[in-house]
């Protein structure tokens, strides 16, 4: 997945943001296929260390 495939919140996010939700992804795809489930399977995976802020992820504190 490149950067312009990214939803809006992950290109205004940090690199590491995006290499973490890329990386959980391509995971995701291996395992369910491509499409929606793909999708929300890597959300849940990048919610575990960051969070929505407003319009960009950031790294979960504490």
């Amino acid at each position: 997945m490149n950067r312009t495939e990214l939803p809006q919140t992950l290109r205004r996010s940090s690199k590491e943001v995006q290499a973490a939700f890329t990386a959980a992804h391509e995971i995701a795809v291996r395992r369910y296929g491509e499409g929606e489930e793909a999708q929300r399977a890597a959300y849940g995976e990048i919610k575990q260390s960051f969070e929505l802020v407003t319009d960009h992820w950031v790294p979960k504190q504490g």
